[in-house]
């Protein structure tokens, strides 16, 4: 199951990624350009960390769905609002989205390899 965490988290962000490249206007000058980077990296930031931690054997399945049902969260939270920014709500501060959702999703990844990480210190002592 890490393997299956690993694998939405890397989809999550090439979809991310492509998502933003579609929206974004990519005629400007260098230094909103060089944001533009910036914001892409940390759009994807809590994707690379839920891969990163994915790369572990989990000392017990209750951590192994844990740590995937992060990644399902953290994934279907970003899904669902940038829909809903870009296709139902249209609004011209939708943009802002990408600048807010990685905070929340930070929180959630954290919460969730907390978790995971408790679950794994359960099993091995047990």
């Amino acid at each position: 199951m890490p393997g299956a965490a690993r694998a939405i988290a890397i989809a999550s962000a090439v979809a991310t990624l492509g998502f933003m490249a579609w929206v974004a206007d990519w005629s400007m000058q260098p230094t909103i350009l060089a944001f533009m980077i910036g914001l892409l990296a940390w759009c994807v930031s809590p994707y690379a960390l839920i891969a990163f931690v994915a790369r572990t054997p989990r000392a017990s399945a209750s951590s192994a769905i844990a740590l995937l049902a992060t990644a399902l969260a953290v994934a279907g939270f970003a899904a669902v609002v940038y829909v809903d920014a870009f296709f139902i709500h249209l609004d011209a501060q939708g943009g802002l989205v990408f600048l807010f959702v990685p905070v929340v999703q930070w929180m959630g990844t954290a919460v969730g390899i907390v978790a995971t990480h408790l679950l794994d210190r359960r099993a091995a002592t047990t």
